[in-house]
This record gives C-alpha cells, structure tokens and sequence, in this order.
C-alpha cells in the first residue's frame, strides 16, 4: 500500500474557505469565538500566526482553543479544503482539531 503525504497549505485562501468555525465541535467554544472575531486583522499579518487562527487544524494540528467539544459531529468531509486536498485518503480522516494536521 503506498501512502500518501498530504500538505495543507496554511494560507489565507485556505483559511477563508476553512468550516471549522462553523462546525459543532467549535461553534459553542468562547476562545473561537473570540478568534473569529479578530479574523480580518489576523489575515492581514505575514505570516499568518496559527495562534489567531479559529481552524485549518488539518494544515497547523491540533486545536490551541481547549474549549472546543470534540463529542460533536464535525464537518470536515463538508468542506472546501477537505475536498481539494483530498483529504478523505489521508490520516487521520476527520477531526483534526484533536487529532492533529493531515498527512
């Protein structure tokens, strides 16, 4: 079986398009919120900080917010950069905010 190593660009591309904010498993969480609303400013830093990020766990890993609720549904295969990096061959499959950046 060969593998494949998936890369997410962390770019602002990817980050406007990215659903995390909006997925169950982070839309009650304060720290997210709390991102989502500084967004704009933080997309106009160079580089992007991971940190500022409320998503795009499948390009950084794991969520920095410890708030999130991980016993909700995501909705990773929903998603814009799920599709276009195909993330559905990769490791892990969903859930990247706890399990960590795709590969």
């Amino acid at each position: 079986m060969v593998q494949t190593t998936v890369k997410v660009s962390f770019s602002k591309t990817n980050v406007t398009r990215c659903m995390c904010p909006q997925c169950p498993v982070q839309v009650k969480s304060v720290c997210v919120k709390g991102k989502a609303k500084s967004l704009s400013e933080s997309l106009k830093r160079v580089p992007l900080q991971r940190e500022d990020i409320p998503g795009m766990y499948c390009s950084t890993g794991t969520a920095a917010c410890a708030d999130i609720d991980t016993k909700q549904n995501c909705i990773c295969p929903a998603c814009w950069v799920f599709s276009k990096y195909n993330l559905g061959s990769g490791q892990p499959v969903d859930y990247f905010c706890s399990k960590g950046a795709a590969r």
